[in-house]
């Protein structure tokens, strides 16, 4: 039996398109997400409205709880009356801290609509900023809501020509992001106005909010918004204009539903011909389509999993046989769930243009894409999730006893297929477990996990920050041989650049490393050669000559090799460890360097305090970009290297006793600067037990340099 009786008019729902919204809650962190979306649970009659505000329902996990942030999405499907009908809003709540950025972005390939929340003090933030972009890329319409319209009147205490200045200067910032990140053709239609119902003012932690509709409907002006709490009484402002039916007003009317929204986003967010037989059933949205649905979360359960995401086309139900077009694998659906917070509560099956979960008894990654078995050849997955963000920070895990090693690593892999984010790797020279993450907070949270779902007393390293090995000049074209010396590669790298105008590019990886077959001649060699090629570069590209780290934006080209003619069985390693030799000893020559990852970072605090701020800045190798005065407030904006945040709330708590706010965001890597080079590659080459000085070319090759 259902813990909600909802469902059976959910499921009823389902098939009527214009009626479903399937929106995200999008926002700095601390703007207010996650007290929003407890005052529309209350407005679905799913919350007492007392305990608005506080309950923080979609923060199920007990880290979220204790943080009092949210650090997963969570999915709820909620049944509203509205003038225009009866609607299925189907919610996303999402993370607000950097570090879980990914889980933001994975959520935006499943709505169609996001609700922007903006603190009235703070304004557009850098991560106000950040998710906007990202919805904007996936075609996610976006509406605003501009939260703590109280602050301005309780603590900045400005009059209402003020107020009206700075709601003002707020929707022209955000439409400045349209005009800056949106498709032409969509930038017109989307722009907000409150004159068209795409804008709403309120407080969600008091509990009213307006459209100014709603405001007009209501016989409500501004001061007597200043009035009531002049004189306490902004719980009747929540009677007259809950914050709930401003964004439901802006929901149904201003945003789009799934078949609409469809339309145009397929081209967009899917590989295929959208004039296709499948391409016609996912923008039309049909439910008699062949089942096509985009996995966009994993839960790990057992040997399977349950899968999360979006059925774009056809339905979904028990039973029913899914290929995973990524994975080549075909599985029986054991299960079809709609997803209530905490809750999978079962359905009949899932349809074109909702969300739901599927239990597998496979396990599936966020991003496959599941189809109907008919489909099984050639069908085009959904395009990749691109991240604005990756892993930049490092923690080595062991447990305490070593007969816990094959659990920890089943442990570890489990985390790293729910989160991609999470990066583990082995080092083998070393033997540590290495789990990398976007930021200390993501490593804390997924180590507290991994403590509570392995069981096992587990020792962890200080968080270490990931380098990168470049080159900064072209190297010398080195041959070398395979170990056996019947094989040669003559190779040379340089620094990538943007275009390739000649050859035949072989790969390019995930770090922006390129191999280049500049004389084309693999392709007259069988294929198990060609890839054998392909994974000495990926093995070279993944640990450096420098210190054994990942190398980055360089580009190697393939001049000639010659290839023995006989061991056959032995010539793909023989291949692999060639051409990875003659790799390093080019690199060796092109004046190979370090990179590190850099922050962007965004502080804000009393006006008073910010001199020692930019001193704190500048003792850690940071730099300002930014400097601006708001009110009693200075927002200073700049970069901070990574290594240096280690330690850094510390200092600042200390220093402006506790009075400043501050994000970090990762923005790009540089160089790092000659005078610690030398002695940060010394210092990782210690770490991981490799030999005291860096190799010579010559180690690699057979001419001399």
């Amino acid at each position: 039996m259902p813990r909600f009786k909802q469902i059976t008019q959910i499921q009823q729902l389902m098939t009527q398109k214009e009626h479903i919204r399937n929106i995200g809650i999008i926002a700095h962190i601390d703007h207010g997400k996650t007290t929003l979306a407890d005052a529309l649970l209350a407005g679905a009659g799913m919350l007492s409205p007392r305990m608005a505000g506080t309950a923080r329902v979609l923060d199920y996990l007990d880290e979220e709880q204790k943080r009092k942030i949210t650090i997963k999405t969570a999915n709820i499907s909620l049944l509203i009356k509205a003038d225009n009908g009866e609607f299925l809003v189907n919610l996303v709540d999402t993370p607000g801290h950097v570090d879980f950025t990914g889980k933001v972005t994975r959520a935006l390939r499943v709505i169609d609509g996001a609700v922007v929340v903006v603190d009235a003090v703070e304004e557009i933030m850098a991560q106000t900023e950040i998710v906007t972009r990202q919805a904007l890329e996936e075609r996610v319409q976006p509406v605003l809501f501009i939260n703590k319209v109280d602050r301005l009147i309780t603590e900045l205490q400005l009059s209402p020509l003020q107020i009206q200045q700075k709601l003002d200067h707020i929707i022209g910032s955000f439409n400045d992001l349209i005009e800056l990140y949106c498709e032409e053709e969509f930038k017109r239609q989307w722009k907000i106005e409150p004159s068209r119902g795409n804008v709403a003012f309120g407080s969600a932690l008091h509990g009213w909010g307006f459209t100014l509709e709603a405001a007009k409907h209501k016989g409500v002006r501004f001061q007597d918004v200043i009035d009531a709490y002049a004189k306490e009484a902004q719980g009747k402002l929540a009677e007259v204009l809950p914050v709930y039916g401003a964004i439901f007003e802006m929901t149904t009317k201003a945003l789009p539903n799934p078949k609409a929204a469809q339309a145009y986003r397929i081209e967009k967010i899917w590989g295929g011909q959208a004039d296709s037989e499948v391409g016609t059933t996912l923008t039309q949205c049909s439910d008699a389509g062949a089942a096509v649905m985009c996995i966009t979360n994993v839960t790990a359960q057992g040997e399977g999993c349950i899968a999360s995401g979006r059925v774009f086309s056809g339905s979904i139900s028990k039973g029913q046989k899914l290929h995973l077009v990524n994975a080549s694998l075909l599985a029986e659906v054991s299960d079809v769930f709609v997803d209530m917070g905490s809750f999978h509560e079962q359905i009949m099956q899932g349809v074109a243009g909702c969300l739901a979960s599927v239990a597998l008894p496979v396990m599936a990654r966020a991003g496959e894409t599941l189809v109907d078995a008919a489909l099984a050849e050639g069908m085009v997955p959904f395009e990749g999730i691109h991240y604005v963000s990756e892993p930049v920070v490092t923690l080595a895990v062991e447990p305490k006893n070593p007969q816990d090693i094959p659990q920890l690593i089943i442990t570890m892999k489990k985390l790293t297929v729910e989160d991609p984010n999470l990066r583990l790797a082995v080092d083998e020279k070393t033997g540590e477990y290495l789990l990398s993450g976007m930021g200390e907070l993501h490593l804390e949270v997924a180590v507290n996990q991994l403590k509570s779902e392995s069981g096992l007393v587990i020792e962890v390293s200080s968080p270490r920050v990931m380098h990168m090995e470049t080159v900064s000049k072209k190297g010398i074209t080195a041959k070398a041989s395979s170990p056996n010396k019947q094989n040669s590669f003559h190779v040379n790298v340089e620094p990538k650049l943007e275009e390739i105008t000649e050859g035949n590019i072989l790969l390019l990886d995930e770090h922006q490393n390129l191999l280049v077959d500049q004389n084309c001649k693999t392709q007259t060699i069988p294929q198990e050669l060609q890839q054998a090629i392909i994974e000495g570069f990926k093995f070279a590209c993944s640990a450096g000559p420098l210190c054994g780290e990942p190398m980055r934006h360089v580009k190697v080209n393939l001049a000639d090799f010659e290839l023995s003619q006989t061991s056959q069985d032995q010539i793909p390693i023989e291949v692999m460890r060639g051409i990875g030799k003659a790799i390093f000893a080019s690199t060796l020559t092109a004046n190979p360097t370090l990179q590190e990852p850099i922050y962007k970072t965004t502080i804000i605090l009393p006006t008073e305090l910010s001199g020692q701020t930019q001193k704190i800045l500048a003792a850690k190798r940071g730099k300002i970009s930014h400097f601006e005065q708001k009110g009693l407030l200075t927002e200073i904006q700049g970069q901070i290297p990574v290594a240096e945040t280690f330690g850094f709330s510390k200092e600042m708590r200390s220093a402006t006793s506790g009075r400043a706010f501050w994000q970090f965001i990762f923005d790009h890597w540089e160089a790092l600067p000659e005078k610690i080079v030398q002695k940060t590659i010394s210092e990782i080459r210690q770490r991981k037990g490799l030999a005291e000085e860096v190799p010579k070319p010559e180690r690699f090759m057979d001419n001399e340099v």
